[in-house]
């Protein structure tokens, strides 16, 4: 479809016809600038007008979209080239249309995902601690970080996220020759959370012992760069649980209250 040639047609039919770009624009619901950009060939008409606008010109859909008008005794060869035009056309028309919707599509995902990066932090605050906190993304991270390097019995991993992390390796080594192994462990964002103008993190580890496997829960606190972890327990002279827990547990006590 030759937009200008198109557009010299809807021109020239709707002066013949003595109507104004406004009153055009009105018999097919549409505003008069759009009518102008038809007339200067700046677009096509939808595809949905393009019978309707036909009809308020008296002429065919095929001469409308060949730019034309057609003569008297049309050959079957044009016909089936007009036709030809139309599904080109129609594919075009459809074919822009989903790139339109896509981009609208990533657009919407891109706020939305924008919009959650900026919420979550504060309903995390709100929610779970004292308020905004912004300083929970950092924290998550380190703890994150810090999680899996005990996983992976990362030595510079451990030193370079968990503070005092002096002795942590190779108690845990130690632990490991007793067959005392961290086969997971996990950061959670949700329990990131800045309470009494402290930012605690969570770390969950799942701890097997030949047959058994334990669930564990470590919290600790984030300052200056570094996780520090508490206790995991503090047995007493009637704790009966597994005899290598207190002992993981005073592996990973490297939280100094200062």
């Amino acid at each position: 479809m030759n937009n200008e040639a198109t557009g010299a047609l809807i021109r020239t039919l709707r002066k013949e016809k003595k109507l104004t770009q406004k009153e055009l624009a009105q018999r097919l619901n549409v505003t008069d600038r759009a009518v102008l950009k038809w007339e200067r060939g700046l677009c096509a008409p939808d595809i949905a007008l393009l019978e309707p606008l036909a009809q308020a010109l008296d002429i065919t859909v095929l001469e409308l979209i060949s730019g034309a008008r057609a003569q008297a005794e049309p050959h079957s060869e044009n016909i089936d080239s007009a036709v030809k035009e139309v599904l080109r056309y129609s594919e075009q028309e459809l074919a822009q249309k989903k790139k339109t919707m896509r981009k609208r599509s990533l657009l919407t995902a891109a706020c939305v995902c924008l919009a959650l990066l900026l919420a979550l932090p504060v309903l995390n605050g709100t929610v779970g601690g004292d308020g905004f906190a912004w300083r929970c993304i950092p924290a998550w991270l380190c703890a994150r970080s810090a999680a899996r390097a005990l996983e992976n019995y990362d030595k510079e991993g451990i030193e370079r996220c968990i503070g005092n992390a002096g002795g942590v390796y190779e108690a845990l080594e130690e632990l490991r020759e007793q067959d005392v192994l961290i086969r997971d462990a996990r950061a959670s964002f949700s329990r990131t959370q800045l309470d009494d103008m402290f930012l605690f993190t969570e770390l969950e580890l799942t701890v097997r012992q030949g047959q058994l496997t334990y669930l564990l829960t470590c919290r600790g606190t984030w300052r200056n760069g570094k996780v520090e972890l508490m206790e995991i327990c503090a047995p007493d002279a009637q704790y009966d649980g597994p005899a290598w827990l207190p002992q993981l547990s005073e592996a990973l006590s490297t939280y100094d209250p200062g």
